[in-house]
């Protein structure tokens, strides 16, 4: 093991003393030494008698915890963090205090507690003495209006002791209230990551462990240390307790492949011990797996808010997996990575760990949150210079801020709603581009849609340089982190556009030609649905809605696209009125955003989508929920069995039942003129089902067709021959 952190602080002490002796100093502490021998000291100053008074152990900084004192004793709880000394050589100080209250609750002998607030001291003032330290400053609260309120906090310490208790004195107009605290950790909140296994993959490297020395792409100076999980978060402040091995998956089943997110989804409700009970609360889920869906994915927050089984309401945040046959993970050695391509693939893993469990702690990509050169865990490596021989294996200051001192409801798992909460205040919308850039970004649509039917708009990059190419990341779906969408209701208020995933992949790069080449080669687009994310349904209201994309790079730095109006019409009966309770709810909406999933928690959203495919059967409406629907109907749905403890097939793909959910889909897609790539996409759709019918020359037929159709309309040459590419293959 390489340690080089040292957990030892004087504040302004007058002492010093050898590094051997803190270490046992700090182990008698935790009670696994013997008192150390009084002829060990070192004195720093010899003419001091008395130069042993109130050493220390350890940092002032970490959690306390304690109940009111004053003025009704026992009426109230408070949960502090005090962040103001060093906790080890790779952990920063924030100089911050902050803090949560609970009202407390007996009865029949039974206590409990229920959260009321957070709060914070953004600049404390604070007074080292020999034998204590004060700390005092104005209070802000997170949420609701407060009376102005100053703290006034006390930490003591006795001879060769931790720090603690620490009194909390909160001064308001009407009178103060008065807390005693013991020092709990020497962390700023604490929680268990629960880790499963699938068994396909249960064996060698589970965890990541990577020694920071590794490779040779580091820091010039970077302290050796051993990382994993919980090195990593420590070094930021939380204690993260493993339940590891928690339970094994067999996902042995001849019929299941890879991992869709409704699968990941409903493997979490059975698998993932603490999901029944009350949300939310300080434990996280994460799955080792073996591939996903898209091929490109490396690791996946999948939670989404959504009536996920009896975890309370609408639980998120919760569970996040890792799949290890992905291409990074190649060369990951069964322990010490003996080569560089090793070494990297450690690296990779670790990094992958960190950041899918960061998003469940309520974190987006830095690049989204403007600061696409952060050293951080939540950046992408490939989009910094010279990444990784500056990072430091740390989040930012403001991740820590948040981390640590954050809104507790932004924070814990199960809380706010991923992507929301205090942490994202202050987020304006971009304003259109000055000057010129190089690249133009489009948002695109037919313009006009009915009511209940899914929202998608084409984004659409192109090169504006006669010059030059410019090389681009074609995932522009915001999932991937590279667009964010913003948008303005008809009642006035902008919302951002957050998908109710977020997956780490490879790039997928290609080479926008000179402004002037051949039609086509010059651009690119994708068709991105933005109908449901994770505030629930965006378009739900009639009315003009207007869109705004931008998407960043560090060369091209932030592109954003013009506004771009859609108009969401009347619902055109009283048969769909009725129909909208149920289609916006959030079982449909998370039916559909994870792709007409099967599992039986979603079943109600599911009866939701059939009835709008049965009474909106001649609209959009009806057409794009019959797409839906059919998309989960395309391959087998794998859960566990709760009985035999594996992944087993509960229900079976029904390719002929989804080309008869489709067929008529087909005849209103494709008589609207104005939506190419929704035509397209439901082309695809059918011809992959044709084909696992067995009915390849029924797929070639229809792909024909299409392209007819589609050159009739202008679409470019370019455009044409990837689908003749793609049609040759069926």
């Amino acid at each position: 093991m390489h340690d080089d952190d040292s957990t030892q602080d004087f504040g302004e002490a007058v002492h010093e003393f050898d590094d051997d002796l803190i270490a046992e100093l700090q182990a008698e502490a935790d009670g696994s030494l013997q008192p150390v021998p009084i002829d060990r000291f070192r004195p720093a100053r010899l003419n001091d008698p008395i130069w042993w008074r109130c050493y220390r152990i350890g940092s002032v900084s970490g959690r306390y915890e304690g109940e009111m004192t004053s003025p009704s004793a026992g009426q109230k709880e408070l949960d502090l963090r005090v962040d103001i000394d060093p906790r080890g050589r790779n952990s920063d100080v924030l100089d911050k205090v902050s803090g949560d209250i609970y009202r407390v609750y007996i009865f029949s002998r039974r206590r409990w507690r229920v959260y009321e607030r957070s709060w914070i001291v953004h600049s404390p003032r604070i007074k080292w003495s020999r034998c204590s330290v004060t700390i005092t400053g104005a209070v802000t609260f997170w949420k609701g209006k407060q009376p102005a309120t100053q703290l006034h906090l006390k930490i003591p310490w006795r001879t060769f002791r931790p720090a603690g208790p620490a009194t909390a004195k909160f001064t308001y107009s009407r009178g103060s209230d008065v807390y005693e605290c013991a020092r709990r950790s020497e962390n700023f909140r604490d929680l268990t990551l629960e880790v499963d296994v699938a068994s396909s993959v249960n064996a060698g490297t589970i965890l990541p462990a990577y020694d920071s020395h590794s490779h040779t792409d580091r820091p010039a100076g970077i302290a050796r240390r051993d990382l994993g999980m919980e090195r990593a978060y420590a070094e930021a402040g939380i204690g993260m307790s493993l339940n590891y091995p928690s339970s094994v998956i067999d996902d042995s089943a001849a019929s299941f492949d890879a991992w869709s997110p409704a699968e990941l989804h409903d493997a979490m409700d059975g698998a993932f011990s603490q999901m029944p009970g009350t949300w939310p609360k300080w434990h996280m889920w994460g799955l080792l797996c073996g591939r996903y869906d898209d091929v490109r994915t490396a690791g996946i927050m999948f939670d989404a808010a959504a009536a996920y089984g009896g975890a309370g309401d609408a639980p998120e945040r919760q569970g996040f997996a890792v799949f290890r046959e992905h291409s990074w993970f190649n060369n990951l050695p069964n322990g010490a990575p003996s080569n560089q391509a090793e070494a990297w693939a450690m690296r990779q893993f670790l990094y992958t760990w960190v950041h899918e469990a960061g998003h469940a702690f309520n974190f987006v990509h830095s690049r989204n949150k403007s600061r696409p050169n952060a050293l951080s865990w939540m950046n992408y490596p490939r989009y910094v210079i010279d990444f990784w021989d500056k990072f430091e294996f740390t989040f930012d200051p403001e991740e820590l801020i948040h981390l640590r001192h954050g809104d507790r409801a932004a924070v814990i798992m199960g809380g706010d709603a991923w992507a929301t909460g205090l942490h994202f205040h202050g987020e304006a919308e971009a304003g259109p581009a000055e000057g010129e850039a190089p690249v133009e970004l489009l948002v695109r649509s037919r313009g006009y849609f009915d009511f209940m039917e899914p929202v998608s708009v084409e984004l659409r990059l192109r090169n504006l340089m006669r010059e030059a190419e410019v090389e681009i990341d074609t995932r522009l779906d915001p999932r991937f982190g590279n667009v964010a969408i913003f948008i303005r209701k008809p009642d006035g208020e902008i919302v951002e556009y957050e998908p109710v995933f977020c997956e780490l992949s490879d790039p997928e790069m290609s080479v926008l030609k000179p402004a002037g080449s051949a039609p086509g080669t010059e651009r690119h687009s994708n068709e991105v649905p933005i109908t449901f994310g994770r505030v629930g349904h965006v378009f739900s209201t009639p009315g003009e809605y207007q869109v705004r994309a931008i998407y960043s790079t560090n060369e091209l730095g932030m592109i954003p696209s013009p506004v771009h109006s859609i108009r969401v019409g009347m619902p055109f009966s009283r048969d769909e009125d009725r129909l909208a309770q149920d289609y916006f709810s959030f079982d449909a909406g998370l039916c559909m955003a994870l792709g007409g999933s099967q599992s039986e928690t979603l079943a109600k959203g599911r009866v939701a989508l059939e009835n709008v495919v049965q009474t909106c059967a001649k609209t959009m409406a009806g057409a794009k929920a019959a797409l839906a629907l059919a998309e989960g109907m395309k391959k087998p749905f794998h859960v566990i069995d709760r009985n035999k403890g594996k992944l087993a097939r509960a229900k079976g793909a029904a390719v002929k039942d989804a080309l008869k959910l489709t067929a008529n889909a087909l005849k209103v897609v494709s008589a609207e003129k104005q939506d190419n790539l929704g035509y397209h996409r439901l082309v695809r759709q059918r011809a992959e089902l044709l084909v696992a019918s067995g009915a390849k020359t029924e797929a070639r037929e229809e792909a024909k067709k299409m392209r007819q159709a589609l050159a009739k309309r202008g679409v470019h040459e370019p455009v044409l021959k990837r689908i003749d590419a793609w049609a040759a293959k069926l």
